[in-house]
């Protein structure tokens, strides 16, 4: 099980491995484009793990962050 909101002490959202790489691999409409909530919170899981291990650059990383969260949001108005 992954836990795709690990700051999240009361609340944690838990997923299994197969669905949480069927959610990060999703990219139907592109890669920042979300579905669901779950989808939102795996992918950025996924984009700050990769973050964290250095497989992307802190540029990379701010750009992809804010894409996917502005795209989601916007997405609710």
């Amino acid at each position: 099980m992954i836990n795709i909101t690990p700051h999240s002490i009361d609340h944690p959202i838990l997923v299994d491995d197969e669905e949480y790489y069927q959610l990060v691999y999703r990219k139907e409409k592109g890669w920042s484009h979300c579905e669901s909530r779950k989808e939102c919170l795996a992918k950025l899981h996924y984009l700050r793990d990769g973050f964290a291990l250095g497989k992307i650059d802190e540029t990379s990383f701010r750009e992809r962050e804010a894409k996917l969260v502005l795209t989601w949001w916007m997405q609710g108005l």
